[in-house]
């Protein structure tokens, strides 16, 4: 075998550590950019950072000119109120006094969907009349004064053994004292052991409804507003400070430590450089996607239309990766509710007519199963037969069955 030395030429992409820093500071959100800023004032005695004034907090120098209050700097996102849905189903479910106690009801449950043991000025049969009606609507167990109470509203009624467990042997269980509760209720070893994989199947908390604990306060990157009925957007960062050179700068410039000097300005211009960089990257992304989907920002997620990375990357001539990185893990309030940024992008449905959104087909499936009969459920077929004949989409039943679960 005969070694040869030969020179090659080729071309290759280095990723160099301020190459690195400008895709991380892409995806930054506006708290994590604030952040690093402060930690950049830190390391490099050059830069000089200036938070903004009360009316700049205010009225800011953002993309668009609207004006915003300082609750737009933060919002909240809170679990599906469920209360709300369940007074809505109320609402379409019964009408008179059934309709009267079934709301007073809902409106006295706690955050794990259980009603106080009593009601001022309603009558013990009333109270339970009305859980009764709450079980039609809303999860089984609602409603429910106990625990006991809870699993006895999951069973069937002829279920004559699960049902003295629940009554008579809870604590018994609780304890773990088999033997007395075998006795207690005339059961076998064999014959408990059924029954008490039964009582697994239950579920002790019927539902969540919202409470303060459930709000998580949080601060959206962009906000989208309807001005003038027309939309606008805005990038949040008026609390973000200005970066500015350091006054001092023509003071510390000895020859001794010129070197010392140009590197921390070379990373000053750099930083400035690639904030502005990372402002433009956002506007120009955000500018697609407000005009693509604008009817989302009107009427909500049924109607968010099907938008990928590329197109938007096309549109804007940037790499796909670019755009990922961008909207990567940051929060959009618009006038319809506060999302990630990802959640306006949805792949498209092709078994559909129109053009659809797989995001706004679920939200379609989530309406049709919340207004359903709650004793009697639609089968996978009804629900594809209604998306067909309502909105043109077709899809087979293993497909809703997926989208249901």
């Amino acid at each position: 075998m005969d070694i040869i030395l030969k020179q090659q030429q080729q071309q290759k992409m280095m990723m160099t550590p301020q190459l690195q820093q400008s895709i991380e500071l892409l995806q930054y959100t506006t708290l994590e950019l604030e952040q690093f800023l402060y930690e950049q004032q830190l390391e490099n005695p050059l830069i000089d950072l200036q938070p903004p004034s009360f009316q700049e907090r205010i009225y800011g120098n953002s993309y668009s000119p609207f004006r915003t209050t300082e609750n737009d700097l933060y919002t909240k996102i809170v679990e599906l109120n469920y209360r709300e849905e369940l007074l809505q189903l109320a609402t379409l479910t019964f009408a008179g006094d059934d309709l009267q106690i079934v709301q007073f009801l809902i409106e006295q449950l706690d955050n794990k969907g259980y009603s106080p043991a009593h009601l001022s000025n309603v009558a013990e049969e009333q109270h339970y009349y009305g859980i009764q009606l709450l079980q039609q609507i809303g999860p089984p167990g609602i409603g429910a004064r106990n625990l006991q109470e809870c699993l006895l509203l999951q069973i069937e009624e002829n279920n004559y053994d699960l049902q003295q467990l629940i009554q008579k042997g809870l604590f018994l269980l609780a304890e773990r004292k088999f033997p007395e509760l075998m006795k207690s209720l005339k059961l076998s070893k064999e014959q408990l052991l059924a029954l008490i994989n039964q009582l697994q199947q239950l579920t002790p908390i019927p539902c969540t409804l919202n409470s303060e604990d459930n709000i998580e306060y949080v601060t959206p990157d962009i906000v989208v507003v309807i001005e003038d009925s027309t939309l606008q957007f805005s990038l949040n960062d008026r609390s973000m400070p200005s970066i500015r050179l350091h006054d001092s700068y023509a003071s510390i410039l000895p020859l001794a430590e010129q070197a010392y000097v140009k590197q921390h300005y070379k990373h000053y211009e750099w930083l400035v450089h690639s904030l502005h960089r990372r402002r433009q990257t956002i506007i120009r992304i955000m500018s697609v996607v407000l005009q693509h989907q604008q009817q989302f920002f009107y009427k909500g997620l049924p109607y968010l239309k099907p938008l990928s990375l590329r197109d938007v990357a096309t549109q804007i001539d940037m790499h796909e990766s670019t755009v990922s990185r961008a909207i990567r893990n940051k929060i959009i309030l618009t006038p319809v509710g506060t999302y990630l940024w990802k959640d306006l992008f949805s792949s498209k449905i092709e078994s559909t007519q129109t053009e659809h959104s797989q995001t706004s087909i679920l939200e379609m499936i989530k309406k049709i199963i919340t207004f359903e009969n709650k004793q009697k459920p639609l089968s996978d077929q009804k629900i594809a037969e209604s998306l067909a004949s309502s909105f043109q989409i077709h899809l087979a039943r293993r497909t809703i069955s997926k989208y249901r679960d």
